[in-house]
């Protein structure tokens, strides 16, 4: 073909057969003998550039959309929990429980997201994302219309109504592990933390931002669907939540396609590879044209070798990937023999169930203590309270996206600055008098700035560590265990914060129960610290010992002299 200024040659990009080099070769060092007989500047036909597979653009295209539809389902998932927490308090009031009832109708939620999202994340694995997160949608949506009707019953049989549908609720919000699961298996161990963290500021708002929209709810005007069936302020987030889970299970329904194999990414990288190559090499060969009148015969020749040696290597690639694919260890076996791999799950465990628990009894007493400090029944007030501190843990989240990015700092010294504050916010709160000023600062801190900070790189660190030893094909089930262990850590705290709340602003032994779990939480976090980070601190004070001593000895030798 022509190229833009005359000039000859020949472009091999893939070639699928060795026994045609030869040719090849002849082909280009033949062309590249006619440039001599070219005028420059002879119009000619642009030079055509290689284009990538329509596969390749479709793939991208519909990564994209895949993960808006999934963050689509974490958001109403954590909704769920959201939506209700301005009017859990008064619901519980209607259908005759108590402060100790509230704490088990806030479990019950994180109960049946324990269930099921070992299940969810293990499912994930072998029936693949699509059909786990229509089914658990389809469960959320029954649990929302049970929401609806409790109130119709009140004694016994309104109490156990309430508590089933926040237990259908959480078993369908379960598909947390099967997301988490879903960004590490599209995600590469460098852009984990970013796409956790934009995930994690999706999960947040579902449940501390959309309190907001559970209060906006209340102003809508009481109307009976079918009597005794009403929408009024305790039905509405059902409502609401019935509504767009029904459209969003049609999304999922003949929109959302399961991500592509690991064999297709590698075709489309090596091909990427191959046309970088190709592009570099026409640059070369341009310059080598503007200096002398002939291209040098090897120049093709090697273009054609570099082509040739790229196809071999894809395939090499992809031999390689469904070798490992098929001697992966399973994930029991691994854990055994990698005692260092068991440690670090095991921390990440107890790390996950203290922070969610420490959030449980904010979330299960936060409303009830805010009423009692403003001595007002206005449920209303409380969902704007708690959402604008959750805008704040937005824009943190939105934060460490920012620095994860970029790698200006190590996860490490962000989940230790998570874990300090939830401390301090804990800690402020530990007296028998509480006050306005000082529950608000306490629950700023750990609702807008430490749960957000510790709970990402808690996650992110747990898949990164994790991921080097027992690979992407286990991370459903290690996501599901450790979202196992948030979930029970959001059973015990709001059941134990539920007995020791007493209806009154002495609330000494609750906030004193969660500064020893955050305290506790704070000091496992330290097991965790990575190696090179240990051998910075150790070298930083072997330094400082020897310029302390240095210093004595010649303090010394200044006496002595």
């Amino acid at each position: 073909m022509t190229g833009p200024r005359g000039e000859y040659y020949t472009i091999n990009i893939n070639n699928n057969s060795n026994n045609n080099n030869n040719d090849n070769c002849l082909t280009s060092c033949d062309s590249s003998k006619k440039t001599d007989v070219l005028v420059e500047g002879e119009d000619s036909d642009p030079q055509p550039q290689p284009q990538p597979p329509l596969s390749l653009i479709n793939n991208y295209s519909n990564s994209f959309y895949n993960i808006c539809i999934v963050f689509l389902v974490l958001f109403l998932s954590e909704s769920a929990r959201g939506l209700v927490l301005p009017t859990t308090p008064s619901y519980v009031e209607t259908v005759g429980g108590d402060s100790s009832f509230l704490g088990i109708v806030v479990s019950s939620f994180s109960l049946g997201r324990f269930i099921s999202t070992i299940l969810l994340g293990y499912l994930s694995s072998k029936l693949k994302y699509r059909k786990v997160f229509i089914g658990s949608v389809a469960i959320c949506i029954v649990g929302s219309i049970l929401y609806c009707f409790a109130y119709l019953n009140n004694g016994a049989a309104g109490k156990i109504i309430l508590i089933i549908s926040r237990l259908l609720l959480g078993f369908g919000a379960g598909t947390l592990s099967a997301v988490r699961a879903y960004i590490a298996e599209i995600s590469t161990p460098k852009e984990r933390t970013t796409y956790i963290a934009w995930a994690s500021a999706v999960q947040f708002f579902g449940f501390a931002i959309t309190p907001i929209i559970g209060s906006a709810l209340q102003l809508l005007p009481m109307f009976y669907i079918i009597p005794p069936i009403s929408v009024n302020t305790l039905t509405s987030p059902g409502w609401f939540l019935t509504i767009f889970n029904s459209v969003l299970i049609l999304i999922l329904i003949f929109q959302f396609s399961n991500p592509k194999k690991p064999e297709t990414l590698t075709i489309s990288n090596s091909y990427s590879n191959i046309i970088e190559k190709d592009q570099l090499k026409q640059q070369e060969q341009q310059k080598d044209i503007e200096t002398s009148d002939s291209i040098s015969t090897t120049d093709s020749c090697i273009s054609t070798d570099t082509s040739n040696s790229s196809a071999n290597s894809t395939s090499e690639i992809i031999k390689k990937s469904s070798v490992n694919g098929n001697d992966q260890q399973s994930l029991i076996k691994i854990l055994i023999n990698d005692k260092s791999t068991l440690k670090n799950l095991i921390i990440f465990i107890v790390l996950n169930f203290f922070v969610r628990g420490i959030l449980g009894i904010f979330e299960t007493l936060g409303t009830p203590i805010y009423l009692l400090l403003i001595d007002d029944k206005d449920d209303g007030t409380a969902g704007y309270y708690f959402g604008g501190m959750g805008i704040v843990g937005i824009l943190i989240l939105l934060g460490i996206s920012y620095v994860s990015k970029r790698e200006l700092i190590n996860d490490f010294w962000i989940l230790l600055a998570g874990n300090v504050i939830i401390v301090i916010g804990c800690a402020i709160c530990v007296t028998s008098d509480l006050g306005w000023v000082r529950f608000t600062i306490g629950s700023l801190l750990i609702w807008g700035f430490g749960y957000p900070l510790a709970q990402t790189i808690i996650v992110s660190m747990f898949s990164k560590t994790l991921s080097s030893s027992v690979g992407k094909a286990s991370q459903g089930t290690l996501m599901g265990v450790i979202g196992m262990a948030g979930s029970l850590g959001r059973i015990i705290g709001p059941l134990i914060s539920g007995m020791m709340f007493t209806d009154t602003v002495d609330c000494f032994y609750v906030f004193f129960f969660s500064t020893c779990l955050a305290i506790v939480t704070l000091v496992i976090s330290f097991l965790i610290l990575p190696s090179n980070i240990f051998l910075n601190i150790k070298s930083f004070i072997y330094r400082k010992i020897y310029n302390i001593g240095f210093i004595k000895l010649n303090e010394n030798v200044d006496d002595l002299i």
